[in-house]
């Protein structure tokens, strides 16, 4: 079965971390892409997603989104991405 929209991505969170599951089927999708074409990296990802999740510091290749994709909402609740 193909994942889909809040679904988790694999592998499942370990005690005191955060579930990383997909917004949409297109998400899922593009993640076992990733997975295909760059395992490591995408594990890396998987793991600042699942043990914190909180803003990063800013980069010269990693930036704060803008505009109207800066929020999102989750359950009725306004969330930064």
């Amino acid at each position: 079965m193909t994942a889909g929209r809040g679904d988790r991505a694999a592998p499942p969170a370990s005690d005191g971390h955060w579930e990383v599951r997909f917004a949409d089927a297109a998400s899922a999708k593009g993640w076992d892409s990733l997975t295909q074409q760059a395992r490591e990296n995408t594990y890396r990802a998987w793991i600042t997603m699942s043990t914190g999740p909180g803003p990063a510091t800013e980069t010269s290749r990693h930036h704060r989104l803008k505009g109207s994709l800066a929020h999102g909402t989750h359950r009725g609740q306004t969330c930064e991405q």
